[in-house]
Parts: structure tokens; sequence; C-alpha cells
């Protein structure tokens, strides 16, 4: 992301308490096509998640909220709804690290700022196929833990989530939305502040000092707690050596190659001339994914924010009729002014999809996200699917691709027992497409059916009810 947005949020009660999954209202069950009960999906083309190749003819038992079992021409049990589905696909519900709940502001006077996206976002990344995902940065923390609760409740649709801090930084943003810590003393009482109210990880940004975050991954780790960053002030590599357990956008916001870096200041300029003029196989930058790789340190692509306009869709994955008239204009413009103006962003664009990939290749654990801010062109849901397509443009196979977005996001979250692949024993989180997305990843723009905790959801009326939603609060 090129700008991210906080806030200082306000006290809300966190209530202890569990409460009952999945008892769905009216509101939710309008998107429902398949109750919770005993499926065999039978005669799909099958890509597990794992990385290995599609499998024919593959049948799905789902029992309850689970996989019950995976084989060829399995028998229909007692009580149990078969469904041909020959020609169609199925992969593993996705699994994504860098999502939002916010947007930018689209009105005419509105330069800074973001709004709220609660009733369309949820909708939206679950039409995509997105059944678990991290937000990375609050705007309304207290909002996303609401929400959080509300989907798990069975009251609004939407993915699996867990929400991350506000981003936690020193003064030097100048968004209005941001507040500021003053010392390593004040950024652990906000790590604990957060952890305390609900939120599962938390976020670093671009000026906080070394200090600053030693202080932060010490209090997040004794409450089990995850830390990523989108960083500019600190290096890749002082970071992973602090202890830092994810970096954001690849390494768009890396400054280890600025030339004359000064010890805790960011300079984005430098920052950005140096990924510019370095060369793509550069010693520095194999160097580097070594060391990150050494130390475990995960790697957020959001490469699809930074994909070019020339020659591209205005809102990538094709969700222009999701914007408000004001956003849509706002949006449109931009793309329009930048057509034949972006030979800049090609060169960077390409160097990060080399770079992605040699860390991937490396042994590195590359995880996906979308993170649908900067200037309102990366819309939720819309902006998943694009970015498992742009995984194959930048060279990895289709199970790849696959396995990245979901099996990668479970790997990091730890949650691997239960979501990530389609193996029996685990939550029956997985997409029906109408088309193979074995043979054509853009088939992944034919989702027809969303199966969370084994409930089976229409993700075309699912986009439909936030079309024109995006935008506006």
């Amino acid at each position: 992301m090129r700008r991210l947005f906080s806030t200082i949020l306000v006290i809300i009660c966190t209530c202890s308490g569990s409460f009952a999954q999945d008892q769905l209202t009216d509101e939710t069950k309008a998107f429902v096509t398949h109750e919770r009960g005993s499926y065999l999906l039978q005669n799909l083309t099958l890509l597990d998640g794992t990385g290995g190749p599609a499998k024919a003819n593959h049948d799905i038992l789902i029992v309850g909220d689970k996989i019950e079992k995976v084989g060829v021409d399995l028998p229909v049990p007692k009580g149990a709804t078969a469904i041909d589905m020959e020609g169609k696909s199925a992969m593993p519900g996705m699994v994504m690290l860098h999502e939002h709940l916010f947007y930018p502001k689209t009105t005419p006077d509105a330069n800074y700022g973001v709004d709220q996206m609660s009733y369309s976002f949820p909708r939206l990344y679950l039409a995509a196929g997105v059944t678990s995902m991290r937000t990375a940065g609050s705007l309304m923390p207290q909002a996303d833990l609401n929400i959080k609760k509300a989907i798990g409740r069975g009251e609004v649709p939407g993915p699996k989530m867990d929400v991350t801090s506000p981003h936690i930084d020193r003064e030097g943003v100048g968004i209005f939305e941001l507040g500021a810590i003053d010392s390593p003393e004040g950024a652990a009482r906000a790590v604990n502040y957060y952890a305390d109210m609900g939120i599962t990880s938390i976020k670093v940004y671009n000026f906080i000092t070394r200090e600053d975050l030693k202080a932060i991954v010490e209090a997040a780790h004794a409450r089990n707690l995850k830390v990523t960053g989108h960083i500019c002030s600190i290096t890749y590599r002082e970071a992973a050596d602090i202890g830092i357990d994810n970096l954001e956008h690849g390494f768009f916001s890396c400054s280890d190659f600025a030339k004359g870096k000064q010890v805790d200041i960011c300079d984005p300029f430098e920052m950005r001339k140096a990924l510019l003029t370095i060369p793509v196989d550069s010693k520095e930058v194999t160097e580097l994914i070594t060391h990150l790789v050494s130390k475990k340190v995960a790697l957020t692509s959001t490469i699809n924010v930074f994909e070019p306009y020339t020659g591209r869709e205005v809102v990538p994955g094709g969700g222009i009729d999701a914007l408000f008239p004001n956003a849509k204009e706002k949006v449109y413009k931009r793309w329009a002014s930048k057509q034949g103006r972006d030979s800049l962003d090609y060169l960077a664009f390409n160097k990060a999809k080399v770079w992605e990939k040699a860390f991937y290749d490396a042994g590195g654990l590359l995880v996906a996200g979308t993170d649908p801010t900067y200037d309102g062109r990366i819309v939720a849901g819309y902006a998943n699917r694009r970015l498992l397509e742009l995984f194959v443009e930048m060279g990895f196979t289709i199970p790849e691709a696959i396995k990245i977005c979901t099996l990668h996001g479970a790997t990091y979250l730890e949650q691997t027992s239960s979501i990530g692949t389609i193996e029996p024993g685990k939550i029956a989180d997985l997409l029906i497409m109408d088309k193979d997305i074995s043979k054509d990843i853009t088939a992944i723009r034919s989702l027809n059916t969303v199966f969370k905790n084994g409930i089976g959801y229409d993700s075309k009326k699912l986009f439909k009810a936030a079309e024109g939603y995006v935008g506006i609060r």
C-alpha cells in the first residue's frame, strides 16, 4: 500500500463468552444456497491447496462443517445429497493476510482520510472466496471486532477474521486518522491496550525506531501475538533481526538498498529511487532474501496494488460497478490520466514480481493480501481474484498460486490443522467454479458457490448485494 490510515480508538467493552456459530439471520440466509448438512460433491477437478497437480473426477463429502472424505467414486452415504459437478472445479477457501475494512474517501474535497466499509467489504470478500482473512491495520478496531463477532454469530455474511491493531507509528505520516506513540514504552502500552481489546495481530508502520520495534515485538510475543510491518525507517534486515514475524508489500517498502540510509529515518524518495535503480539480479537482493528466509520472516505480496494502469482494467478483477458513483468517477479519472504515463510503475512492478518469486523459490513463506486502499482502484473481493491471476502472470504455476493464497495463509496463522487445504478432517471451506481453474486461472471469475464452515453461499448474489456501495459508509 502506498498510503495507510489508522485512528486512535475509543475504549469498548470486550465481553467474554462464546457465541453460537452460524445460527444464521434472515439477512445472511438470503445468500445461502446450501444449508449445513451432508453433501457429496461429485466429479470435480480438484486443486487441493497443497501445490500438487490437479486431480480429475474427484468427490468431496461434506458432513456438517467438516470435510469427511475426498476421493474417486465415493459412495453416497445415507441421508446425503449427491450433486453432480462435472465440468466444475474446486479449491480451498482463500486465506488472505493483508485486507482492510476501510476505503479512501471519495468526495471531491477529501484528499486524505478513509471510511469504514462495514457493509460492503465483508460481503465482497466472501463473494470472491475469501473464507478467512487478517486485517492488516484497522481504521476502527472496535468496528472490526464487532463485525468479526457478528459474522461469527451468523448475523451478517463475511469471512472469519483475524483483527489487527491500528498502525503503531510515530508522528510524520501527516494523515489525520493515524495516532502516534512517542517512546518504546508507549509502543508497548499500545500493544497491550489493543491485545486487551481483543486484537489478534499487531501492525507497525513507517516512522518507528528500532527500539520501538523491540518493545513492540517483546510485548506482542508475550501475548502470543504476531507483528507485521509496512516499514521504512527500519530496514528489512534490521526488522528480521529484531524478531518481526511478517513484512508487508513484498519489497516495495524495503529501505535496505537506499544510499546513505540514516538509522531510524524514513526517506521514501531515496527508498523508491534505490528500488528503481538496483539491478533486478543484484547480490544485495539475493543476500537479503537469504537472510529473511533464515530468520523465518513471512513476506506478504500485495503485488496487485502496484499493477500498472496502461492497458489494464480500471478496477483490477472487474469491479468497477461495485463503486458508488463519486468513487467510480474519481477512480476512472485517475486511471485515464495514467494511460501511457506509468513506465516507472511498470519497472517497479516487473522487478517486484521477480523478487517475490525468488523469495518463494528460496523457501520463504510468501503469503498474500490485496490492501484495498490508496486511490480506490483496489476493491475488496475483486482484488482477491485478480491477485490469483497476477501470481500466474509472475511465473507461478496455478497450483502454486492457489497454495500461496490458501495453505500459506493458514500456515502463518498457525491454523493448518483446520483450514488451507481440502483434506478429510478440515473445516469445509472450499470454492466451486463453473470452469476448470486447473487449465485457466481466470476461472476464478466463474466462482459460483463459496462453502464456509460447511454452508454454501451464492457468490454472484453477494457481489450483487454490494454493487454501488463501495465508497459510502
